[in-house]
């Protein structure tokens, strides 16, 4: 039986704003006890539903069993943020192109430009470089718009 990863995405990313907006958001220092709760979100409904439930995600998030899968429009490239993986929490990002060719992302989560106690859209995709043709993005972690990726098991 085929899983549209896609739709599962899609509902766990409404849940999770949701969740975090609603009910943790007001909370003072309620980023600390959403921690547990988004990752149960993403178990649950993405890992669990997709028969994936054994896979745990690595560091920053990175969960290797799952593809992100650009989406080029019209003018042939994407705008995104790239960042070169680091193990810090303050991550540097520039603006870039990532352009049409053979590329390797892995999934990390969702991200926004909010601050960690602001309201959040998780407007972007963080994803793991794993092969690029584009060598300013080797060894980089991206943002592409939420709405410019379709998500795939590997």
């Amino acid at each position: 039986m085929s899983v549209d990863l896609d739709r599962l995405m899609r509902q766990y990313r409404e849940c999770a704003r949701h969740v975090w907006n609603t009910y943790f958001q007001p909370l003072e220092d309620g980023w600390h006890e959403f921690i547990n709760v988004e990752h149960a979100l993403f178990h649950g409904l993405v890992l669990v539903q997709a028969g994936m439930e054994d896979t745990r995600p690595g560091a920053f998030g990175l969960v290797e069993g799952i593809r992100v899968r650009p989406c080029f429009p019209p003018v042939g490239h994407l705008e995104v943020f790239h960042a070169k993986t680091q193990e810090v929490q303050v991550v540097e990002w520039q603006q870039g192109r990532l352009k049409p060719g053979a590329v390797d992302l892995r999934f990390q989560g969702f991200f926004d430009w909010a601050s960690q106690d602001d309201p959040q859209d998780y407007r972007f995709v963080r994803a793991r470089v794993f092969a690029t043709e584009q060598p300013e993005l080797e060894g980089c972690d991206v943002l592409l718009e939420f709405q410019a990726v379709t998500f795939e098991r590997v």
